[in-house]
């Protein structure tokens, strides 16, 4: 949302000194906390058949793209979420020829994915084209990932392309997805993990993210229940996004008999190393190193808690 502080009529006088109206844009959560960023100019505004898709220039931030209100990614720190939901299951993967990205229409995924070489073929199912129309239009260091040659994408809903998709036919599955709200909601549930385990070959690997560690609007444990469900190894990572509730996230890691860290492919991760802002071995491994109070919340759900 926007909002305009202390707004008021001027005098003549006072036009002609006056600076630009004070724009913010505030994210509230829980009516506990909110987050503010000014606002220079609001770039893009519609609403789709799913949500309201907005793109401001912030003071701070960079672009920034907000669903619904809620944020997406900005310039500023896009690189942590995108490298980490990519990179550890990529290298954690002995070979990985075909992934599915379930959401990430802004392309910053599938940019990560595609810096491995061995990736063939890297397939998008995003809900809402225009969310992949304002990423190619006002995001091109993102949109580099839908265009690229090895890169198809689908507008489809992720629920029913996976319940489509072939069984033992991608080697990793992201979800990408929004909150747990509205055309969200039905990529967190353990029907749907079931279904990405069928789709995944035997060795595969799914990685979700799964909100914030400080989030009390939910059960988190539940959120990671719903991946344990279908899958026999659940495992917690974490990592900081100033720009995203909390500033703290997680993700989940899972499958049936992929390790998250202990056999990380060493010579493709020190290549990737060299052009990631975010991700290194080091940060791969310490990500799944959980401060105690998420160990409490996620007892007996995932293996590293």
């Amino acid at each position: 949302m926007f909002s305009q502080k202390n707004l008021r009529l001027l005098s003549q006088e006072e036009k002609s000194t006056t600076a630009p109206l004070d724009i913010w844009y505030q994210e509230k959560h829980n009516n506990e906390v909110s987050f503010g960023l000014h606002v220079k100019k609001v770039l893009h505004s519609e609403v789709s058949a799913f949500q309201r898709v907005d793109v401001f220039e912030s003071s701070g931030f960079g672009r920034v793209l907000t669903l619904d209100g809620l944020m997406m990614c900005s310039d500023r720190d896009e690189f942590a979420y995108h490298e980490m939901i990519s990179h550890v299951p990529l290298l954690s993967h002995p070979n990985p020829k075909r992934v599915l990205v379930i959401g990430g229409g802004d392309g910053g995924t599938l940019r990560e994915v595609l810096r491995h070489d061995c990736v063939e073929e890297a397939v998008l199912c995003e809900i809402d084209g225009a969310v992949v129309n304002a990423a190619r239009k006002f995001f091109p260091a993102l949109a580099v990932g839908l265009n690229h040659p090895r890169a198809k994408i689908h507008i489809a809903d992720g629920v029913d392309f996976v319940r489509k998709s072939e069984s033992n036919s991608f080697d990793i599955v992201i979800v990408d997805s929004t909150d747990p709200i509205g055309p969200g909601e039905g990529l967190f549930s353990g029907d749907f993990y079931k279904e990405v385990k069928r789709i995944l070959t035997p060795n595969g690997i799914a990685v979700a993210q799964c909100e914030s560690p400080w989030e009390n609007n939910f059960d988190l444990a539940k959120v990671y229940g719903n991946l344990k469900h279908a899958f026999k190894d659940v495992y917690s990572m974490v990592g900081s996004i100033p720009s995203y509730p909390y500033g703290f996230w997680s993700w989940g890691f899972a499958s049936d008999s992929a390790h998250p860290f202990e056999t990380i492919d060493l010579n493709r991760a020190y290549a990737i190393e060299r052009s990631t802002l975010y991700y290194n071995v080091s940060m791969h491994q310490a990500a799944f190193s959980l401060p105690n109070f998420l160990r409490k919340k996620l007892a007996g759900v995932v293996k590293n808690a």
